[in-house]
């Protein structure tokens, strides 16, 4: 018997890690506040990309790459230090999903394959922890798997993002995990990992008893963080995953219900996105939420015109 493995167990559901769960007002704030900063810093880095792979002598691989994003948050208000060692990774080394670059084996950038940044950082008033994908303008193309692939991860997003459930009742991250994966059941696909962790503040980035997959059975009460992280994965051609912090809310209008509320205000990759498979109620959500992440960003950004013009564009309306 692993021995290790069940004494973690029995201090993750203790009541202390059940209270730190459970953010309060302030700490609910904080987190809102952290994370659009955060995002901010990663728009950053994703419009630097974008400009400087399109130079033949760019210089810029996966090691640099995950230095600059860390780089840039010390710009943000009470940053304190990364979350977690970045995971900046390039064409089939995205497939790894916990891949982590060294600047000996970093494999050069480019605007030709599927790019995976998995990353966060440690705030006074919070913790984040955000993955975007993307694929930058200047080189080929995505294909069109690996935009419905794209999609699929997205549309898992949203069905576990924008579950609402009984209050009354003892729903957990073990309730919800199939909901992130249904969109690529429904083409053979799936990825082998769980989808979130539950995020502290100021504290652990991955933090128990909570989260969301097979096995957790910790009920989600309001204040609690989770990761909404589903993926695909190419071995030796690409991977994709799209993560958000989302924090279970009071429902606004059904008193006897609970709701997400998302944190990670950071646009999408409109060109990894295939909207033939999206239904019009999904582009119009997502057409409202990247009107959020505008709102939010756009003042964070007026010192950085080619940041503030590359979430503009990520931004604009989605049509089918």
């Amino acid at each position: 018997m692993d021995t290790h493995k069940y004494k973690f167990v029995e201090q993750s559901t203790g009541i202390i890690c059940l209270i730190k769960c459970k953010k309060n007002e302030v700490q609910q704030e904080g987190m809102r506040q952290c994370n659009i900063r955060d995002c901010a810093a990663i728009m950053k880095y994703f419009s630097f990309l974008e400009e400087e792979l399109k130079k033949p002598d760019h210089g810029l691989d996966e090691f640099i790459g995950a230095r600059k994003v860390e780089h840039l948050r010390t710009f943000g208000d009470l940053y304190k230090g990364p979350s977690f060692s970045s995971i900046s990774s390039i064409g089939a080394n995205g497939a790894v999903i916990h891949y982590e670059p060294t600047k000996e084996s970093a494999k050069a950038l480019n605007n030709n394959e599927i790019y995976l940044l998995d990353s966060g950082g440690q705030y006074l008033d919070g913790t984040t922890d955000i993955t975007r994908t993307g694929h930058f303008l200047g080189g080929q193309a995505p294909t069109a798997f690996q935009k419905e692939c794209y999609t699929r991860v997205l549309l898992g997003v949203l069905e576990l993002e924008r579950v609402v459930w009984p209050s009354a009742s003892n729903y957990s991250g073990g309730d919800f995990d199939i909901l992130a994966r249904m969109h690529l059941f429904k083409v053979g696909l799936n990825y082998g990992h769980g989808t979130g962790h539950g995020v502290g503040s100021l504290l652990n980035v991955h933090e128990s008893p909570i989260g969301v997959s097979k096995g957790y059975t910790t009920k989600f009460e309001p204040g609690m963080c989770v990761s909404d992280e589903p993926g695909f994965y190419k071995d030796g051609e690409f991977g994709i995953r799209i993560e958000n912090v989302i924090m279970v809310q009071q429902h606004p209008t059904l008193e006897n219900s609970y709701m997400f509320e998302n944190l990670t205000v950071a646009p999408y990759c409109r060109e990894l996105l295939d909207t033939s498979i999206m239904s019009e109620d999904v582009i119009n959500f997502l057409n409202s939420f990247h009107e959020k992440c505008l709102a939010k960003l756009s003042p964070l950004l007026q010192d950085d015109k080619r940041a503030l013009d590359y979430v503009t564009r990520q931004c604009a309306p989605l049509t089918k």
